[in-house]
């Protein structure tokens, strides 16, 4: 194994001020555009003192040249607005501003290559390939164009949309962990943690239980898309959220669900007399079927919600209630 490490920064240490050795070697960043990886090699780009046009073209590089094998990204400026963005890409590991600090050891080294070694063992057979084909695929009651906000969604009229299932589970009832004013605190905090990743997607908090809610998106494949981005964005940060931002002094896990079905429209507060088959589903997938830890999408929803560059992400699960669904894989090592 050897770990290269990639800098345009002629004067940059390795992280956590690691000697240079046989098994960590600092290279000119000039230099990966020509590189080739042997098996069991780690690449790190270093984006220290890199413009935004600059950071995208290294990021490509080593994409390029390092994708069959694993690869990191090292930040020190915390430069990445989105961490999350760098796993979607195929990065294998991202040293942030404190991990940076921390050092480069080769216990992290060897979780990576794990974590690379994983995704490649995961990677779609062609029976799962065939199984995923709905992706791309919208449905035929999908409207076209774009989404003129939730004023124009009339009352008592029927529509059709994305049903987003959003729970929080930990591995004791979580109600009884915090106590009664500690949980109401609580869910607070998660429904504007979930609202504030959603808000791009143009989502609509519909109705919410105790323990659940249940979102409105546009049917749109532009909003859809978006919504499952920042789903699969919430799950990868999932400590950070927990621990930063819930206040929690203990792990929870994340639960999604997403449907495609219609339903007649009521503004929030008023949807007791609802009846639908669609908002029915939505519920025992999220409930029944999904699990913490994933996204869980019906056949339904698949072919608008799941971009095509995301396809990879997803796994066939089988069926519910005899309707197809697709399970994110799960993220770690």
């Amino acid at each position: 194994m050897s770990v290269f490490f990639f800098t345009a920064d002629r004067g940059s240490a390795l992280p956590g001020g690691i000697k240079p050795s046989a098994d960590f070697e600092i290279a000119g960043i000039e230099l990966l555009r020509s590189h080739t990886p042997e098996p069991g090699d780690m690449c790190y780009v270093d984006l220290s003192g890199l413009d935004e046009a600059a950071r995208k073209k290294a990021l490509a590089t080593v994409k390029r040249r390092c994708g069959a094998e694993a690869w990191g990204v090292v930040d020190p400026k915390g430069a990445v607005e989105d961490p999350a963005s760098v796993f979607f890409a195929g990065a294998s590991d991202y040293v942030g501003p404190a991990a940076y600090r921390a050092g480069l050891g080769k216990a992290r080294v060897k979780a990576a290559l794990a974590f690379a070694c994983s995704r490649r063992d995961a990677a779609p057979t062609t029976a799962e390939r065939s199984s995923t084909s709905l992706i791309g695929s919208s449905p035929a009651s999908a409207p076209r164009g774009e989404f003129e906000g939730w004023k124009s969604v009339r009352a008592g009229s029927v529509y059709p949309f994305c049903f987003l299932y959003v729970a929080a589970s930990a591995h004791m009832n979580l109600k009884t962990r915090l106590g009664e004013a500690g949980y109401i605190a609580f869910r607070d905090r998660l429904r504007h943690q979930v609202q504030q990743g959603l808000a791009e997607a143009d989502s609509l908090l519909w109705m919410e239980t105790e323990t659940s809610a249940l979102y409105l998106v546009p049917p749109y494949a532009k909003n859809a898309e978006v919504a499952t981005e920042a789903c699969l964005r919430m799950l990868l940060g999932t400590p950070l959220l927990g621990y930063e931002r819930l206040c929690l002094p203990f792990p929870i896990s994340l639960t999604f669900a997403l449907h495609y079905g219609s339903a007649e429209f009521e503004p929030p507060g008023k949807t007791g007399t609802i009846v639908s088959d669609a908002v029915n589903f939505s519920y025992h997938l999220g409930v029944k079927r999904a699990e913490p830890g994933r996204l869980t999408i019906s056949g339904e929803a698949a072919g608008l919600a799941v971009p095509r560059a995301l396809t990879d992400l997803f796994v066939p699960a089988g069926t519910f209630e005899g309707r197809s669904i697709l399970h994110s894989r799960r993220f770690g090592v």
